[in-house]
């Protein structure tokens, strides 16, 4: 099955949606200022934040022709898979009215929004859920057994790794494939910190599809040199000195500001898709930082601005 919405509008040209969308990115880049300066809205709430990214998803996806939505899909599902997580997370606590909010504007198919809205608990949402994306994911079934093992973390990780080691097998656009790419190579970087830094060894949390080999990734965990991770880091984002990390969150940060400038540079080429991949990931780092305010609204600047994603 298609693990997206099906839309009949035949959407616009390239050229039409590039110039809408450049007006969309200043809006956004104004809406930020204005936070920083006025902070964040009564109400706030990470559901609301998830669902105006979502508001502007389907803006989005609904303005691409067929085209642009096939080659982006990949994309689109990468980044819902947290609203399946979140409307899991708010089943577990018995938020209804929250789970509708967030299936009013989610790409996802109806299929999968069904399964999330009338499934009676979380156990059998996911067992349903792995069922229904059989077809398209079938690498999925260890989800159900990191479910039952590690709760809702751990399955939002295997799911998070099934997907990511499944699109590294599909062929892509250039420029999305080293998206991808490089968001399994962050992610890996980060997998290595935390098992070293907590004295974990877990080899098959790391996810295959990115420029570093497994293998490696592999050695350098059974080194057990705590600060092996950092020439990795410094691979994955060219920096000649990565910053020290007195968190997660903060080496986090560094590593998805690096992300961030990248895709900003491949926004600049002529092809639409690199312009239109940025304006997708600006919107996630917009509702990350968001989050980051909303959770931690005590936290002082100079350690606030270590957690936001520039």
């Amino acid at each position: 099955m298609n693990l997206l919405c099906d839309i009949e509008s035949p959407g616009f040209p390239n050229d039409y949606l590039v110039t809408r969308i450049k007006g969309r990115r200043a809006a956004l880049i104004a809406k930020w200022k204005a936070v920083r300066k006025q902070g964040l809205a009564p109400g706030t709430s990470d559901e609301r934040i998830w669902e105006a990214l979502l508001n502007e998803f389907e803006w989005l996806y609904l303005q691409m022709n067929r085209t642009l939505r096939e080659c982006f899909a990949s994309v689109f599902v990468l980044l819902e898979l947290k609203t399946i997580v979140l409307c899991l997370r708010n089943k577990e606590a018995g938020r209804v009215t929250e789970i509708d909010t967030l299936l009013t504007h989610t790409l996802l198919a109806d299929p999968l929004r069904q399964v999330l809205r009338d499934q009676p608990d979380v156990r059998s949402s996911i067992s349903t859920l792995i069922e229904t994306m059989s077809g398209a994911l079938p690498s999925l079934r260890e989800v159900a057994t990191a479910y039952t093992d590690h709760g809702l973390r751990g399955f939002e990780d295997s799911l998070m790794r099934g997907y990511l080691e499944h699109t590294a097998r599909t062929q892509l656009h250039p420029f999305i494939q080293q998206f991808l790419r490089a968001f399994v190579d962050l992610r890996n970087v980060m997998i290595l910190y935390k098992q070293l830094r907590w004295g974990v060894e877990d080899a098959g949390a790391f996810i295959e599809g990115g420029t570093f080999e497994v293998s490696r990734l592999v050695q350098l965990l059974a080194s057990k040199e705590p600060n092996s991770w950092q020439k990795l880091a410094k691979e994955a984002t060219a920096l000649k000195v990565v910053p020290a990390a007195a968190s997660e969150g903060a080496l986090e940060t560094v590593l998805l500001t690096s992300l961030t400038q990248r895709l900003r540079q491949i926004g600049c080429q002529k092809d639409g898709v690199g312009l239109i991949l940025d304006y997708i990931w600006r919107i996630y780092v917009h509702a990350r930082n968001l989050a980051v305010l909303y959770h931690a609204p005590d936290l002082g600047e100079a350690t606030l601005e270590r957690e936001l994603i520039a």
